[in-house]
């Protein structure tokens, strides 16, 4: 078993004329809470899309280990079913919602053809 829970290794992404992420590395053991800070442009959006499976396996270079299996998330459905869940601080919410209820916005919990309340 892995040290770390969650592994991003050397991850290096590119746009035209721009090199958004040069060979980074992010590891998170069981239990941990990270925060990612930096300046506007110092890639941390760029790094959680990439977490996220916003930008598919193949549009950067670099590994995400997971539970120390190797993933290649093609689209975001793919990273939620690994158990990752992005949530931006951008996220604009429904006032008449209490914040969990925002959180889980369109991932309500189903069974069947139903919403479980």
């Amino acid at each position: 078993m892995s040290e770390y829970l969650l592994e991003m290794r050397n991850i290096t992404k590119e746009f035209p004329g721009v090199r958004a992420l040069e060979n980074v590395t992010f590891q998170v053991r069981k239990g941990e809470i990270h925060a990612l800070v930096g300046e506007n442009g110092a890639g941390k959006s760029t790094l959680m899309k990439i977490l996220s499976g916003f930008y598919p396996y193949g549009t950067y270079t670099g590994d995400i280990v997971l539970d120390g299996q190797v993933q290649k998330f093609d689209r975001i459905r793919d990273s939620e079913h690994a158990g990752i869940a992005i949530i931006y601080q951008e996220l604009a919410l429904v006032k008449q919602m209490t914040i969990a209820e925002n959180i889980f916005l369109g991932s309500e919990l189903c069974k069947g053809k139903g919403v479980i309340n």
